[in-house]
């Protein structure tokens, strides 16, 4: 679990999260919801640890591990999908082919593994990005927009996969400002944000 109690950040005189109370838990999937600007990222940045809240405290466990895609993911354009989610996996050394390969399929990127990243469209550099925050089997999954670019049955390969995901007792927080309302059905919770805020029910 991760329990944020009355957490603030302040960046450069503005308030981009402002006291906030929530629990995320093991085994649910949670959709942040709100419009642009409203915090999301933000509290995304502050759930892994990318930034430090200026107040407040943030209770998590110690052995987390987080697969992070947040904001526009970058990668080497002129190597392949494939050489670069080897690059990634080499740092930490924890996966092989064999796992890369696997979940490149179960994202309908197998077929184009071995194509330069400069010849993906928008949709496969997202998935591309996804692809990366799973692929190392995190306790965590922390998603910015998953879901842009993506026709539908990618939409639909990407959502069964998280759905599995939440299955094997993975956290997991999308933040989106939009979704077909079939899929917010699934969801385990919904925050809604707005202008930093999680307001009260």
């Amino acid at each position: 679990m991760i329990s944020l109690r009355e957490v603030s950040k302040n960046i450069k005189g503005k308030q981009v999260l402002d006291n906030i109370s929530v629990e995320f838990e093991d085994g649910k999937m949670y959709l942040l919801k709100g419009h642009n600007g409203c915090g999301k990222t933000m509290l995304l940045r502050m759930l892994c640890g990318l930034i430090k809240p200026t107040s407040g405290c943030i209770e998590k466990e110690e052995d987390y591990t987080y697969g992070v895609m947040i904001e526009n993911p970058q990668f080497m354009e002129n190597e392949t999908g494939y050489y670069n989610l080897k690059y990634l996996a080499s740092i930490q050394k924890k996966i092989g082919k064999q796992e890369i390969e696997e979940i490149m399929k179960t994202l309908n990127l197998y077929d184009v593994r071995n194509k330069k990243v400069k010849s993906y469209s928008l949709g496969m550099k997202q998935r591309l990005g996804i692809v990366q925050a799973l692929m190392e089997d995190p306790k965590i999954i922390l998603l910015d927009e998953p879901f842009n670019a993506l026709d539908e049955q990618n939409y639909n390969a990407v959502f069964q996969r998280l759905k599995v995901e939440r299955n094997r007792g993975k956290m997991i927080v999308i933040a989106a400002h939009s979704l077909d309302s079939k899929r917010i059905n699934e969801f385990d919770s919904i925050i809604q944000m707005d202008n930093g805020k999680i307001p009260s029910l």
